[in-house]
């Protein structure tokens, strides 16, 4: 066999290795794509919801004796719907999420549920919150965790400054904090 014919053999081989590591390599970078995006899809659709969910609540405790027997449906029922769409977003979360987020999910669901006036689970959904972040590759510590939790909450009592639009208030003059609660 001549050197070029075993040099040709080689480069064949080479070529071959080569496309069949590319074509693994932007296989598996595209399944980690998606996964992100299905992930952050299900998380954003359960911040949501838990947003919407305390909007209503809220409303209904501050506005409740206000509202006709019509509007107080309409309401409850969408307090309703926003629960059944966060219960849709755990269940995606935890087929998508990453191990360390679906870990803090479930203890945040022995603890009781989703809420913004217990200082442990407000700590624990934004290390939820950081742990996707992580994952989608922002840079550590680029946002505290106090400062997380009070983007999804809203701030602590004791850290109004002036009432603003945004978060809804009480008629106790404190930040509704009335998130979703634990079900399955």
């Amino acid at each position: 066999m001549s050197g070029q014919a075993i040099a040709a053999i080689i480069a064949f081989a080479a070529t071959v290795i080569v496309a069949v590591l590319g074509y693994w390599f932007n296989q598996r970078i595209e399944r980690r794509k998606q996964v992100a995006q299905l992930a952050s899809a299900a998380f954003i659709d359960g911040v949501a919801a838990i947003a919407e969910n305390q909007w209503c609540m809220t409303l209904l405790g501050a506005q409740g004796s206000h509202l006709s027997e019509g509007e107080q449906a309409h309401w409850r029922r969408r307090a309703f719907e926003t629960d059944f769409t966060f219960n849709s977003a755990k269940a995606r979360i935890a087929a998508y999420g990453n191990s360390e987020a679906n870990c803090l999910l479930a203890e945040i669901e022995r603890q009781g549920g989703i809420t913004g006036d217990d200082p442990v689970i407000r700590g624990m959904a934004a290390k939820v919150v950081l742990s996707f972040r992580k994952e989608l590759g922002f840079k550590k510590n680029d946002i505290s965790e106090e400062d997380v939790a009070a983007l999804l909450f809203g701030p602590k009592p004791e850290e109004h400054k002036r009432p603003f639009i945004g978060w809804p208030r009480t008629p106790a003059g404190r930040a509704g904090n009335h998130g979703i609660q634990a079900s399955s």
